[in-house]
């Protein structure tokens, strides 16, 4: 079998192979091209994040650093004007199985916020001293708290509890503010409310 080949298709031969080798480079820079967008569009991604990612870290640290600088007590309680005024009356009887509560009236007349969330929390608290028995107590009788943080000039009214004192007789109460961990406002020469008290058992 003889085949023939035609001149013709010679002459095309070299047309065609060329236009398949033009295709061929073509497709490969397109996809060179792709990639190299993609990853450009994908690095710049990952910085946008990571750069968000660090500006928010930097704003917690920085709201949490300032959050613990507001909420401390920097107060230097040993260098401090320490006064109050303290109105009221105490009763002649008071009980000796119940829990008596005394209203006065208090003015901070200190240079500092009275506290009443920190370690150094200022409280109303009492001193005790027996007349006719041998009973007392000077610094650990009950404590009552202000209520509330309580800032120079303001004036607050608090209910003191006083318990402690299971027998009967004649006793003198002294009512006095205690700045806890440092010391009674008394011994800073600020008045106290001091009264002769009777206890005795309640009947009702």
């Amino acid at each position: 079998m003889i085949i023939r080949i035609s001149k013709n298709n010679k002459k095309f031969k070299p047309v065609a192979s060329f236009i398949a080798i033009f295709t061929i480079i073509f497709f490969i820079a397109a996809s060179m091209i792709s990639c190299t967008t993609s990853k450009n569009s994908s690095d710049g991604s990952t910085n946008n994040d990571n750069q968000n990612i660090e500006q928010n870290e930097n704003g917690d640290i920085q709201e949490e650093t300032v959050s613990s600088v507001t909420g401390e007590d920097l107060t230097d309680y040993d260098n401090v004007k320490v006064g109050a005024e303290i109105k009221g009356a105490i009763p002649g009887f008071l009980t000796t199985n119940k829990d008596n509560y005394v209203g006065v009236e208090i003015k901070n007349t200190s240079d500092f916020t009275w506290r009443n969330d920190s370690k150094n929390s200022v409280r109303v608290g009492y001193h005790y001293y027996g007349q006719d028995i041998d009973a007392s107590d000077y610094d650990s009788t009950t404590r009552t708290e202000l209520g509330k943080n309580v800032a120079p000039g303001e004036t607050i009214e608090v209910y003191v509890l006083i318990n402690d004192i299971k027998q009967p007789g004649n006793y003198v109460i002294q009512i006095d503010l205690v700045l806890e961990g440092k010391y009674w406002f008394s011994s800073k020469d600020v008045e106290m409310i001091e009264s002769p008290v009777y206890f005795g058992e309640s009947k009702s």
